[in-house]
Formats: C-alpha cells, sequence, structure tokens
C-alpha cells in the first residue's frame, strides 16, 4: 500500500502542470463607481497558473491531491458496497433454478427452494432490475428467464404450454400424430370437447399451431416454422420424450 504512493505522487505532479494549464486566470481593472485614482488605469491580461502567487498555487495542488486520495480511498469501498449489495446467497439460488429450469413460475421455485413467497418476489425483482431474468406473461401466469437472449418470444410460448399438464400432453400429442382432431384428443385424454376446443384455439392464436379443414373436422398441425424450436423444447423440458 505504502508503495504506491511514490506513482501516485509523481502521477499527481506530472499530471497538475496540465491541468492546471487548462485553468488561466484573467486579471481585468477594477470598474466599479469607487475607482478614485485607478480610474481608466490597471492592469489588463492573462496568468497561468505558474505565474500566481505560490500560496494559490498549494491550495489548488493541496485540492487536487484531497480529490485524488478521497477516490483513492473511498472508491473501492463504493463499489465493493455495490458489489455486495448485487451478491445474495438466495438470489443465486433462484437465478441457478431459472437457469436449469427456463420457464420457471414463483410456485415452482417456491416448491424447489423451500423460501417465502414475499421473499422470491423481492429477489425476481432485483434480477429484473439488473437485467439478469426476462419475464413471459400470459394471462394470470408469469413465467422467468435467464437472460441470455436464449429463448424468443415463441420459445417462451412453447414453454407456457409446456407448464400445464393438459396442454403439454395436447401439443405433444399433435406433434407426434400431426391432423389429429378435437374428437381423437377428447377420447386419447378423456377430456371435455369445451376443454380441448380452448386449449387448441390458443395454441392456434398464438401461432403454434394451424388447422386443416377436413370436411366437418379440423386438423391440428404444428406451424411448420416453429416445429424445430417445439421438438427441441420439449426434448429440453421432458429429456425422455423425443419427436420420433
Amino acid at each position: 500500500m505504502r508503495n504506491l504512493w511514490i506513482p501516485f505522487l509523481i502521477f499527481i505532479l506530472v499530471c497538475s502542470p496540465a491541468l492546471a494549464s487548462a485553468s488561466e486566470y484573467e486579471v481585468v481593472p477594477y470598474t466599479g463607481p469607487e475607482r478614485g485614482m485607478y480610474e481608466g488605469g490597471g492592469f489588463t491580461g492573462t496568468l497561468s497558473f505558474w505565474e500566481l502567487p505560490l500560496s494559490l498555487q498549494v491550495v489548488y495542488i493541496s485540492g487536487l491531491l484531497g480529490a485524488s486520495l478521497a477516490v483513492y480511498k473511498f472508491l473501492p469501498l463504493l463499489l465493493g458496497r455495490i458489489r455486495q449489495k448485487c451478491e445474495n446467497t438466495n438470489r443465486d439460488r433462484i437465478l441457478h433454478y431459472i437457469t436449469a429450469n427456463p420457464g420457471s413460475t414463483v410456485t415452482d421455485i417456491e416448491k424447489a427452494r423451500e423460501m417465502e413467497r414475499s421473499t422470491i418476489r423481492y429477489h425476481l425483482k432485483v434480477l429484473q432490475l439488473y437485467n439478469k431474468i426476462t419475464r413471459f406473461e400470459k394471462g394470470k401466469s408469469v413465467l422467468f428467464f435467464k437472460n441470455s437472449y436464449k429463448y424468443t418470444d415463441t420459445e417462451q410460448k412453447i414453454a407456457f404450454f409446456l407448464r400445464n399438464n393438459t396442454g403439454k400432453s395436447i401439443l405433444i400429442s399433435i406433434l407426434h400424430k400431426p391432423g389429429m382432431t378435437n374428437q381423437d384428443l377428447t377420447k386419447t385424454f378423456n377430456l371435455d370437447k369445451s376443454t380441448v376446443h380452448w386449449h387448441i384455439n390458443d395454441m392456434h392464436n398464438e401461432g403454434l399451431i394451424h388447422f386443416k379443414n377436413d370436411g366437418k373436422y379440423k386438423r391440428c398441425f404444428i406451424n411448420p416454422a416453429i416445429e424445430a424450436d417445439v421438438e427441441r423444447i420439449i426434448s429440453e423440458s421432458e429429456p425422455g420424450i423425443s419427436a420420433s
């Protein structure tokens, strides 16, 4: 620490003339109403820093040294406090969980980390403030993703439907058996027609699937433009499931 003062003082002494030369002091004659014998006279010109009295030079350099010392002493402390505020064990645990489980909800985090919901919400806000995570909202559901720009809006929508067991089952079935109808899905999963109708319409409105009319039936197909994304995200969420 003590050895750092020598190069620090040399830096100040070298830089002071350059800084001082940028500051010039203009001396003009006093022109107030009580000029007396000096009316119309006096010196007009510009003095450089080194032409000022020694006392002013000392004051200037002392102030510069004092300000530099304050920055040298207190800036690391300030940066340390900011870094400490950004780091938090619970916050890191939440971020690690979201990273490993894209599209996590507050409920998911609460069950996995056994933390108070209010604590989770607070840390999620801080993580968003520091741009560590992003959130995807649909209706009353909120999903969280690590802010790595890995997931597009469409991929976040796919992850949303996979959060619901019924929606996931329907989406996977359409992926594996293209052309399934409402009736097929109703029989396969023993669901009400209205439930299946709601899910496939929601997926259609979000651009995940499209319909083809076949007489009085509507057959469901995954949108070809995002089929690869659907396969990949399903395999990531359910490693045992493949598109084959």
